[in-house]
């Protein structure tokens, strides 16, 4: 639980993706960014030191208390330390939500700005510059002759008549968008469904009935952005499988799991999307697609965000990525939020943009609740307990709209307890079901078969490539992604925002009339639109959507 600092904050803010923040500071904890790991260990000592944490491989999370956190800063800038170190801040006003700066920030100027007035402004900011964008955007660091912190540096900037808009390169925080069921399953049904214990045959998105057009073609890319990837897998194999592997851990081209990382979650999310037909073990949805593995931290700046996506988005067709943040306030910042636009809309190998697939997450919270008055209550998944989050609520991938956000249904053809809602949600796949508060409760819901990490890690089902315990919308997203890799390969010419065209007007329309079992009320009611916070525009059907792309055709 965070501790809120009681001393004023009046008329501070900071800027994020065209939101004008009110922030306080935490008073039990800072960030620090230390130069060498000498300097790291040392730190370690200080006064009112109490615990170090890795946030990135550059900063870092100091827990102090709220007596000692003011007096902790002072001694690690004095000269016996000699180390950066910026408060953590959170919107005034609520919990669950912590801001972490670093020591850059990126701005945008106006197209009208020459070179030499924007010298004239790092000049006066005493900035560096560390990277340049696309569109007048710049990655420029805060040092310490500029005599302020990043988010006042920001604020101050965003002022200048030659600005369009200055904010912190803040870190970003994601979990990944899965829970595990307990309970073995040996069929994948979400392919193809037959009536069974806690099975309705229409809960399957038909893909036996899409492959009869296509199984998918090698030149359709379908990157994966996840924790790690056992490329040894039997079902990542073949001639042209594995394109553009990329590892954004180690800075190099082996994205394998590490097993005292827990990284066993990238494995299974490829398996949904790609598995190869080979004779043995699982089938993807689009087994006849390229794969790109990109693997990256769970924790990442705006910086690395904006880099891994550049990368990916010159090279795939289709970027699947199953994770976001928990259901707290998190804005995208504009530059990775004009990043994202830019992929979606000229993007990819193609020029026709990137189909960007988000996961909704497992909180069975809102995408997006700009009030959340009353506070929402939600399972923290990676520390194994409840937590609160009061003020607003933003999930700021899954929201951006040039994103497919995906919700997750069930076996049952119902909306899955935990799969986050909203008015952004595009459209829901196929996963598995839990209780969003307490994994132990019953809910009925068979989970998913999918490729496991035998030799990295515990996985999902210990000693076995494959497991039948996969889900949460971990699970939907590359079952999307997979799907919209088969309509490209249908009819390639299609731009990404014609195959989520396509994707949203062929689905199933599940009718439930359950009441949500935490949050109360029913989400499942369609508007004139035809769609509704559940489950979007209904549940993804492949074989009605690549019959749709094929009409398409010019």
């Amino acid at each position: 639980m965070v501790t809120r600092s009681t001393d004023s904050a009046k008329g501070q803010y900071l800027w994020r993706g065209g939101h004008k923040i009110e922030v306080e500071k935490v008073v039990d904890r800072f960030t620090v960014i230390p130069a060498t790991p000498v300097q790291l260990e040392s730190l370690r000592n200080a006064p009112g030191v109490r615990n170090v944490t890795a946030i990135t491989n550059q900063v870092y999370k100091v827990e102090t208390t709220k007596t000692e956190r003011d007096a902790s800063m002072s001694a690690l800038r004095s000269e016996v330390y000699n180390v950066i170190a910026h408060h953590a801040y959170q919107p005034k006003d609520s919990e669950g939500t912590v801001f972490y700066l670093t020591d850059k920030i990126i701005v945008h100027f106006k197209s009208s700005a020459s070179v030499p007035q924007i010298e004239k402004l790092l000049e006066k900011y005493q900035l560096k510059v560390v990277k340049e964008y696309e569109e007048n955007t710049y990655l420029l660091q805060v040092t310490s002759s500029s005599g302020e912190n990043p988010i006042k540096v920001s604020n101050d900037l965003a002022q200048e008549k030659l600005v369009e808009a200055a904010e912190p390169n803040m870190v970003n925080r994601f979990s990944p968008a899965f829970i595990p069921s307990d309970t073995l399953f040996p069929r994948q049904w979400h392919l193809r469904a037959q009536a069974g214990p806690q099975l309705v045959a229409e809960a399957s998105v038909s893909a036996s009935d899409a492959w009869n057009v296509t199984l998918g073609e090698r030149s359709i890319v379908v990157a994966v952005i996840d924790d790690g990837f056992d490329l040894a897998h039997p079902d990542f194999k073949g001639p042209g499988k594995v394109v553009f592997p990329k590892d954004f851990v180690d800075g190099d081209a082996s994205p394998f799991p590490e097993a005292s990382h827990g990284d066993f979650h990238g494995t299974p999310c490829a398996g949904v999307a790609i598995a190869e037909i080979n004779g043995e073990g699982v089938v993807g949805v689009a087994p006849g697609c390229a794969f790109m593995p990109v693997r990256f931290p769970l924790q990442a700046d705006d910086d690395l965000l904006i880099e891994i996506f550049k990368w990916v988005g010159q090279r795939a067709d289709v970027i699947s990525c199953s994770w976001g943040p928990p259901p707290v306030f998190a804005p995208l910042s504009t530059a990775v939020s004009n990043t994202l636009r830019q992929l979606a809309t000229t993007g990819g190998p193609r020029g026709k943009g990137c189909v960007i697939c988000f996961a909704a997450a497992n909180f069975d919270a809102p995408l997006n609740d700009p009030v959340n008055s009353n506070g929402l209550t939600w399972f923290d998944f990676s520390a194994n307990m409840i937590r609160k989050t009061v003020g607003p609520i933003l999930s700021g991938f899954a929201t951006h709209p040039h994103v497919i956000a995906v919700a997750a249904s069930t076996s049952l053809n119902k909306h899955a307890a935990y799969s986050n809602f909203g008015a952004e949600v595009s459209v829901c796949a196929p996963s598995n079901n839990f209780h969003p508060l307490d994994t132990q409760k019953f809910v009925p819901g068979l989970g998913i078969w999918t490729t496991d990490n035998e030799a990295f890690g515990s996985g999902f089902t210990s000693n076995s490539r494959f497991t039948g315990n996969f889900g949460g919308t971990s699970s939907a997203t590359p079952l999307l992604a997979g799907i919209a890799a088969l309509i490209l390969s249908a009819n390639p010419d299609l731009t990404a925002a014609q195959v989520k065209d396509v994707l949203q007007t062929t689905t199933d329309k599940i009718v439930d009339k359950d009441v949500d079992i935490v949050r109360g009320g029913n989400r499942g009611q369609y508007n004139s639109k035809g769609r509704c916070d559940w489950f979007g525009f209904g549940k993804v059907n492949a074989a009605k959507a690549v019959a749709e792309a094929v009409k398409r055709k010019k």
